[in-house]
């Protein structure tokens, strides 16, 4: 008993041993140009192991980030997740507000999945990154079983 313990620990906590990948890159990134510190949500690495084991809507993968307080400008935000992103992510949708909110859409292929990133600046001044791994047909499917036709 013990043991079964001990490696569901060890499977808990093993997506928070592994080496920091794009996104967290993209994140520090992120937090050098604008000054923000990204939060800690507690209790998030359980939601990225349960998306992980029970690919909900096709999602294989989530990564979240949240900052308080950017103190920036939707134009200015925008110009530093494009660097912060880089070229290998494309831009799908942007989106600025006349009250200072900006929504940023960037996709990448992955093998068979699709990557999407979502970035988000509201008139509050909180900046959100929010990446996700999926699979096309499976995420169709989902929205086709959950969406009303009219």
């Amino acid at each position: 008993m013990r043991s079964l313990c001990a490696c569901l620990v060890l499977l808990l906590l093993a997506p928070l041993a592994l080496p920091a990948g794009e996104f967290d890159w993209m994140v520090r990134e992120f937090s050098r140009e604008s000054g923000a510190t990204a939060m800690h949500i507690p209790f998030f690495g359980l939601a990225r192991f349960i998306v992980a084991v029970g690919h909900p809507a096709g999602t294989s993968e989530l990564r979240l980030a949240v900052f308080e307080h950017t103190n920036l400008e939707s134009s200015r935000f925008s110009n530093i997740t494009d660097m912060a992103v880089g070229s290998a992510w494309k831009p799908m949708v942007r989106v600025r507000a006349r009250n200072g909110e900006s929504t940023n859409i960037y996709a990448r292929p992955d093998s068979d999945n699709l990557r999407l990133l979502i970035t988000s600046l509201d008139s509050g001044g909180e900046a959100t990154f929010v990446e996700v791994r999926v699979k096309p047909a499976a995420l169709m499917k989902f929205v086709d079983e959950h969406c009303e036709r009219r």
